[in-house]
């Protein structure tokens, strides 16, 4: 009774607005044929009542768009009206799936084409959208290129093949030269178990999962668990901490080892992270690292650690001890950051570090962007004393071009050669990266050595470095200075 006093409350509204409207008009017409004479004055009077009664006639439109749960953009349901339906709907009978649709990279078809031709494109969306529902089922926008579809529930693999169709439909979405705009969707799916749940937190779950979709990916649907959740929590939590955590000194550098193999003695190390909570104790990198360079967090910790060997190789030369040259990690973030290594090279002058006592480490898939610019960094950590290495050489696409454009110091082989048992093909295909490498001057490291016959066998290829648990775990700093000096440094 209550919606349908308002509907009628709503109804009687727009009446009175348009009664209004047509009396000012006709109101309007009197004065005009009435009392001017000249007809300039006449005409352009006549346009300003008529364009005055549109506007008042857009703005009701407006209005009862806004007002009837109608999309501004779209004139789809918008998110208000989608859960109330939605809503409505989880009252009847039967399964169903709510599922949280983003267009992948729709900012690049802004920038490309105007906002313009985005706003039809989501108009283009919306209308697939709901074509694509049927009977018991209903789609809208929820903000920017996000949608909401509430979809009964049979199988898993007929949702896919329903969410499959809506994406063959967008592929052929183009522009008026008939070139395809490349439009994808990514769907998050939460299958609703408890249909009194608010609407609200179904499309946060079904968010969850939609970020559970990496770049690589078949069909690209992730599917909501509760580990789900408990992840994006345990992610919030930290987040929470983390300047927290850096201000108080909980990111400790751990050091491994790096042996050189002909006489198997510590001949370096690499510096890793790691998180020390006062309340929980040790937090590894594997679970912080990927949030951090998520949100960016992680250029600040590389600066930190940075420093922290900066301050440990300096003490070391204060006490007159020998020199380990020590690796560390810069994250492909920092090439965000214009001038970003201006900061190391202070911290280097800072401590008056020793040429050669630091390298750093660069991952190979920075090398898939703009070699100039990496060129020039590399040129950079040279003359600032440092040595150069690719870090995880081998586990991506590795290309020959990177060896020869850019002038590293040294090759990083990554753990996935080592992984499970190494047969013929794989020794041949180690054989030949350390034998290119020695001939284009470089050092070899091998990490996630775990065996001894590895080692017999990098030996045999004559392999600079191993680092691995075969020899040694990362290890706190005066664990390492126990081993590496033969007793604790002062």
């Amino acid at each position: 009774m209550e919606r349908i006093l308002l509907a009628i409350k709503k109804a009687c509204g727009w009446i009175i607005w348009d009664v209004l409207t047509i009396i000012m008009l006709i109101g309007l017409l009197v004065i005009v044929l009435k009392d001017i004479s000249d007809p300039a004055v006449k005409v352009a009077l006549l346009i300003l009542v008529f364009g005055a009664a549109l506007l008042s006639l857009s703005m009701k439109y407006w209005f009862s768009n806004r007002q009837s749960g109608r999309d501004d953009v779209t004139g789809g349901k918008n998110k208000k009206e989608f859960e109330r339906i939605t809503k409505k709907l989880l009252r009847g009978n039967g399964e169903y799936v709510l599922v949280y649709a983003n267009i992948d990279r729709f900012k690049l078809i802004n920038e490309t084409y105007g906002n313009d031709v985005g706003d039809q494109i989501l108009r283009k969306i919306q209308l697939l959208l709901d074509n694509e529902v049927v009977r018991g089922e209903t789609s809208g926008r929820i903000m920017a290129d996000n949608f909401g579809m509430l979809m009964r529930f049979n199988t898993m693999k007929l949702l896919k093949q329903r969410l499959s169709r809506i994406n063959h439909q967008m592929a052929e979405l183009a522009d008026e030269k008939g070139n395809p705009y490349g439009i994808v969707l990514y769907f998050g799916v939460y299958r609703i178990h408890d249909k009194n749940m608010e609407v609200s937190t179904m499309l946060e779950h079904a968010n969850v999962a939609l970020k559970k979709i990496g770049p690589s990916y078949l069909v690209p649907i992730g599917i909501y668990s509760k580990a789900d959740m408990n992840h994006l929590e345990r992610e919030k939590m930290l987040e929470m901490k983390m300047q927290s955590a850096l201000e108080h000194r909980c990111f400790i550098p751990y050091l491994q080892p790096k042996y050189e193999l002909e006489t198997e003695t510590i001949a370096g190390a690499e510096a890793l992270v790691r998180w020390i909570d006062p309340k929980e104790g040790m937090i590894y990198p594997d679970e912080f690292i990927p949030l951090f360079e998520g949100n960016g967090f992680v250029t600040e910790v590389d600066l930190y650690m940075f420093e922290e060997i900066c301050k440990l190789i300096h003490k070391w030369n204060e006490e007159g001890r020998r020199q380990i040259p020590i690796s560390v990690n810069l994250s492909r973030s920092h090439f965000s950051v214009p001038n970003f290594f201006d900061e190391y090279e202070n911290i280097l002058k800072k401590y008056n570090i020793p040429p050669k006592s630091i390298e750093i480490e660069l991952t190979e898939s920075l090398f898939y962007n703009d070699l100039s610019a990496l060129n020039d960094l590399v040129s950079r950590i040279h003359n600032a004393g440092c040595l150069c290495s690719i870090d995880d050489f081998g586990s991506g696409y590795s290309s020959l071009n990177m060896l020869k454009d850019v002038e590293v110091d040294a090759l990083k082989l990554d753990r996935v050669f080592f992984e499970n048992n190494v047969d013929k093909r794989g020794k041949d295909i180690i054989q030949s990266v350390i034998h290119l490498a020695q001939a284009l001057e470089l050092h070899t490291i091998s990490e996630g050595v775990e065996e001894r016959a590895q080692v017999e066998f990098l030996k045999q290829m004559n392999c600079d470095l191993i680092q691995g648990y075969v020899f040694a775990k990362p290890m706190p700093i005066p664990q390492f200075e126990e081993l590496a000096f033969g007793e604790k440094a002062g």
